[in-house]
């Protein structure tokens, strides 16, 4: 199973999440543009190993023998992979849209732009109903005082709990589960 993502770096923290389902999928997560001269390229991320792909042909080629691309909208000002050129290159890939999360619950300040992204492009998993559907237990980890927040691992669990429902994969045993709750990885 040949499994690709693309977006900020949840979905690079998203891309060990999906390894950790089966051991035989072949997951990959492509470095876009803008992270490049940063995290981006590095092979691991807090910790963790991740298959990267910074090579715009590369990418390209795991996007065409990819069983499932999972991906967040990215503006077209920030990245050439945007849907409508993904869609060129992806025949027989299932599109899994996500959202990416910009949100504080202490202030619910980024909640009504997600909801508004969401709608206007079709999100497949869209952030909000994981923050209704589950409340409080989704926490943020703060970054630099002026710096983005980033969702716990409650948050990622959920995700890739919507992600097997979707694509039929079976989810983690609840010894996984409970284990990666303890050790809260990518961001606490």
């Amino acid at each position: 199973m040949n499994i690709t993502l693309f977006g900020n770096c949840q979905t690079k923290a998203l891309s060990w999440y999906i390894q950790q389902l089966d051991p035989s999928f072949n997951v990959k997560w492509i470095c876009i543009e803008i992270f490049l001269p940063n995290w981006g390229p590095e092979p691991t991320f807090k910790g963790k190993p991740i298959n990267v792909i910074t090579d715009s042909q590369k990418a390209k080629k795991a996007l065409e023998s990819s069983d499932y691309v999972i991906f967040q909208h990215i503006h077209h000002k920030k990245s050439n992979y945007r849907l409508d050129t993904i869609e060129k290159h992806v025949k027989n890939s299932k599109l899994i849209s996500i959202s990416s999360f910009h949100y504080d619950p202490d202030t619910g300040q980024g909640l009504p732009g997600m909801i508004n992204r969401a709608k206007k492009n079709n999100i497949d998993i869209p952030v909000h109903k994981i923050i209704e559907k589950h409340g409080s237990k989704i926490q943020i980890i703060r970054g630099q005082s002026t710096g983005p927040t980033h969702p716990n691992v409650f948050y990622f669990l959920e995700l890739v709990r919507e992600i097997c429902i979707i694509t039929g994969w079976n989810y983690y045993p609840d010894e996984q589960y409970k284990q990666y709750l303890k050790e809260g990885y990518p961001f606490g």
